[in-house]
């Protein structure tokens, strides 16, 4: 009997939160919405560019435990398209 590579892998879970709060003060929360509704109106007439904040960010595919979530980020290249 032969398996395939697809039968041995199992689905990777990536979490969307960590149960941590978004900030640490309201004027940590403050800057955060600030610093985003700012790079997101500077950026405004640019199609290719997504600005958003405190998202998480996987940077190695199939390690869930490469995460990162940074107050503020800016990604150039991709549809400015809004997660759900």
């Amino acid at each position: 009997m032969t398996i395939s590579s697809n039968q041995l892998k199992t689905e990777i879970f990536y979490p969307d939160s960590d149960g941590k709060p978004m900030a640490e003060s309201d004027p940590a929360r403050d800057y955060l919405i600030y610093a985003v509704e700012a790079l997101d109106i500077y950026f405004q007439a640019r199609s290719d560019i997504y600005v958003s904040g405190n998202l998480f960010i996987y940077y190695k595919q199939g390690i869930p435990s490469a995460v990162i979530a940074p107050d503020v980020f800016v990604v150039f290249g991709v549809e400015k398209k809004k997660t759900l």
